[in-house]
């Protein structure tokens, strides 16, 4: 019966996954799955799933002297086509304070475990905000080993908050999620078990964590003793020193030179940001559309440590809340940028430079679209009509590949006018 209302709950999804009022253009949970050995046998595999809500994400209500916000995820496990396994469950959060309900730093955490058998599976998880109606689903396709079998191996990474030792092995773990959305803070851990079925006394275990854009490399190694067939792992990472990037963690354990590699991706993040954005350059380049070109050219030629300063300058005069943790400024223009290039990104473009998604993040959606894809003897195109400024704005598909350009090119600052108007 759970199983049947877990696929019901996709099936509605799904079917809504058109209504833009539904449909988040941004995650509104951060998710994480690992897999491990079973804690009986090697053999046998199980998953943590790790789903984190960030307060602000959720919509509360008043309730008294409280307010209240509750939602529903679900989990599904398929072995092919098959389901396996599923869960479906409810979060309930309650604040006393008002200024609790738009925190970015106040998350709620949900962990689920699956016992599994060795084999290749895909993971579907799904949110929805009881009070807004809001939804968003992800899933991800998993592999569980049988850890058994090689002469030396890990489980994945887990990244924590805190880690509590006792006797020289894991008491219990504050996991912490990080996204391309979402970076790891300070203290920030990572644990992995090492599997040793034949019983070696020592590893060597070598750790590098390297940087994308920033060029940041490190490496260290040591010498451990093994306990036995299973050996927590557990590295203390230096978010508190690193810059905003896109980290690879990697570990290579070798016992009588024999190797198992591991390895996972974390980011950094600096506050600020829109959730939306993982990379400041590009973050800068898409204002285009709404700076000056004094405020523009400013942000693109600071030197690296004012870009950022500079940045959070410019939303800050625009944000409609000053003085609250939330710009909503910043997140709805970047939520546009993000459906655009949900919407009309093309091969060698993405979706924020093409000649429509230029128009829907300066002017938003239009009220209505014209559409005619196979007209007789001429190309597709699309007409957008915006009623508020008695407009309306031609494109056609040149090569018939969905790259729709306008039909009477407009300038930008054409539409920032417009956009004034609305």
């Amino acid at each position: 019966m759970i199983l049947k209302t877990i696929m019901l709950f996709f099936a509605l999804l799904i079917g809504m996954g058109s209504a833009a009022d539904n449909v988040s253009p941004y995650p509104l949970f951060h998710y994480d799955i690992v897999a491990h050995a079973a804690m009986e046998s090697l053999s046998s595999g199980r998953i943590d799933i790790f789903i984190e809500v960030v307060y602000d994400d959720v919509q509360f209500r008043k309730n008294d002297d409280t307010y209240q916000a509750s939602y529903e995820l679900s989990a599904i496990i398929l072995d092919g086509r098959d389901q396996v396994d599923g869960d479906l469950w409810k979060e309930s959060l309650s604040v006393d304070a008002y200024e609790k309900t738009n925190s970015r730093r106040d998350i709620d955490l949900s962990h689920k475990v699956f016992r599994l058998d060795p084999g290749k599976y895909t993971v579907k998880l799904g949110f929805e905000d009881l009070e807004s109606g809001q939804m968003y689903e992800s899933e991800e396709k998993i592999v569980i080993d049988d850890y058994s079998k090689p002469p030396i191996s890990g489980s994945e990474i887990t990244f924590a908050r805190k880690i509590e030792m006792e006797n020289g092995r894991v008491k219990s773990i504050f996991p912490e999620v990080t996204t391309n959305y979402k970076g790891l803070g300070y203290p920030a851990f990572a644990y992995f078990e090492i599997y040793n079925p034949q019983r070696a006394d020592e590893a060597s275990v070598s750790v590098q964590i390297s940087g994308e854009n920033t060029g940041y490399k490190k490496t260290t190694s040591e010498i451990i003793d093994l306990d036995g067939e299973r050996t927590d792992y557990v590295i203390a990472l230096p978010t508190d020193t690193l810059s905003h990037d896109r980290y690879l963690l990697r570990v290579e354990i070798i016992v009588n030179n024999k190797k198992a590699n591991l390895e996972k991706i974390f980011y950094i993040r600096w506050g600020g940001l829109p959730r939306s954005a993982d990379d400041l350059d590009v973050a800068i380049n898409q204002l285009h559309y709404i700076a000056s070109s004094k405020e523009w050219k400013k942000m693109r030629k600071a030197p690296d440590a004012k870009k950022l300063e500079y940045f959070i300058e410019f939303w800050k005069k625009r944000d409609p809340t000053p003085g609250t943790e939330q710009n909503e400024a910043m997140e709805s223009y970047y939520a546009k940028i993000s459906t655009a290039n949900q919407e009309f990104t093309v091969m060698g473009r993405k979706g924020w430079q093409t000649d429509r998604g230029i128009v829907y993040i300066i002017l938003g959606p239009p009220n209505e679209i014209i559409r005619n894809d196979y007209p007789s003897g001429s190309r597709p195109y699309q007409i957008w009509q915006y009623y508020a400024i008695n407009r309306q704005f031609a494109f056609f598909d040149r090569n018939g590949f969905g790259d729709y350009e306008f039909v009477n090119p407009i300038s930008i600052g054409e539409l920032q006018r417009f956009a004034e108007q609305l």
